[in-house]
């Protein structure tokens, strides 16, 4: 891992940060609070709470079909066993952003010279790749010629949801997402850094270097990875970036990725740890001063909107895959016994605890897929390290609870 900035925040006081190695490494550029890495999925949330605020001024409503505003989903087919059927209801702004629409992902890749497995969208994404689709208003109206994977709101998928999502912030607004972003919510809570793209001259300053981590040797007794190598991904050099100006997607991807390996902000430590602030003290920015979302906004996104009957008819559907206990808010991932929300991209995350008003901010400038020999959560991972002080605290005031009664 070439470099790593993170840090741990409880009751709005910094309690642990580490900010080491390389920006980029092959241009001896020094990890910052400042360093840009690629949001990926951890744009999602974004585009979830510039959706709310618009919520707020009543001027959508959640269950609002989307072809209100993109008429080329009126009318949508699915497919089912290799034939076309009418949908059972509309898509809704809800379906969307809870990932229950019928749209899916896909095809992907670590990078744009490697080859493109089939896949349900795969015309789509090459003419994304090659620059074909201009903007959000082009991307939405090929989208939705493809047929949907299955009817809205009877099962939940990962998706380009929060794609669509950002077309309907557009038409609402009237504005670019970009700026309606700027304006709702970089400039209200003190985002300095946060973009869809930058300058070469920024890049070069403050972009982290994407990295591939391979295997390179597995522990003989556990068989797994004790020894790595890094590839750079994306670019030879930080003005090489599928993130710098003039070579960055065309479309503004609310979602985290467009087309095959890009899309999506860039952020910083600091900005991160600025939005997830936000979120723990009820929508309010510390550093601005500013109101961001209502209280009661923000308990409504932080709930498991799985288990509720405006998403889905069903009792309740099952989300990623992580146990029956790990449901989906519009911000991510939401465990209701811990009241703790969590949301990652490729290789960043973070992770908010309300009960203890304390979480967690994780970057990185290197994805690497496989389990490492050795690892322990307690110690290696930032989020499990709170978890395990968390619980290693609340023994030490029972035992002491215990001896003084």
């Amino acid at each position: 891992m070439p470099g790593v900035a993170e840090c741990a925040v409880k009751d709005n006081r910094l309690i642990y940060v580490d900010i080491r190695g390389y920006q980029d490494k092959e241009f001896n550029a020094k990890m910052s609070e400042k360093s840009l890495f690629r949001c990926h999925s951890m744009t999602k949330p974004i585009t979830a709470v510039a959706l709310m605020s618009l919520w707020e001024e009543g001027k959508l409503a959640l269950d609002d079909p989307v072809h209100k505003y993109i008429p080329a989903f009126r009318n949508m087919k699915v497919l089912r066993a290799g034939r076309l059927e009418d949908a059972k209801r509309p898509i809704t702004l809800r379906h969307l952003v809870m990932h229950t629409s019928g749209l899916g992902y896909g095809p992907s890749r670590e990078r744009k010279t490697e080859k493109l497995e089939d896949g349900p969208y795969l015309p789509l994404v090459k003419r994304i790749d090659s620059g074909l689709i201009k903007n959000l208003k082009s991307f939405c109206n090929e989208l939705a010629k493809f047929p949907l994977q299955f009817h809205p709101g009877d099962r939940w998928e990962y998706s380009m949801g929060l794609d669509v999502i950002g077309r309907v912030l557009e038409v609402v607004s009237g504005l670019p997402l970009d700026r309606l972003f700027r304006q709702r919510i970089f400039r209200k809570m003190g985002m300095k850094d946060t973009a869809f793209s930058v300058s070469p001259r920024k890049a070069r300053r403050q972009l982290t270097a994407y990295y591939i981590t391979k295997v390179r040797s597995k522990n003989r007794r556990t068989k797994l990875p004790n020894n790595f190598f890094t590839r750079r991904a994306d670019g030879c050099h930080p003005k090489m970036s599928a993130w710098v100006q003039g070579r960055s997607l065309k479309v503004l991807s609310g979602g985290g990725i467009c087309g095959s390996f890009a899309g999506g902000l860039l952020s910083s430590l600091r900005d991160q740890t600025i939005f997830c602030n936000v979120l723990l003290n009820q929508g309010f920015a510390t550093t601005t001063g500013h109101q961001v979302l209502k209280p009661n906004t923000v308990r409504l996104l932080c709930r498991d909107w799985l288990r509720m009957k405006s998403v889905s008819d069903k009792q309740k559907l099952r989300g990623w895959g992580m146990g029956r206990d790990v449901g989906w808010c519009p911000l991510g991932h939401w465990m209701p016994k811990e009241r703790l929300m969590f949301m990652g991209g490729i290789t960043t995350n973070w992770s908010i605890n309300f009960p203890t008003k304390t979480f967690q901010v994780s970057m990185t400038s290197s994805s690497c897929e496989a389990d490492v020999h050795n690892w322990d959560d307690r110690k290696d991972d930032l989020s499990g390290a709170l978890d395990h002080a968390e619980k290693v605290w609340r023994r030490k005031r029972r035992l002491q609870s215990g001896r003084v009664s």
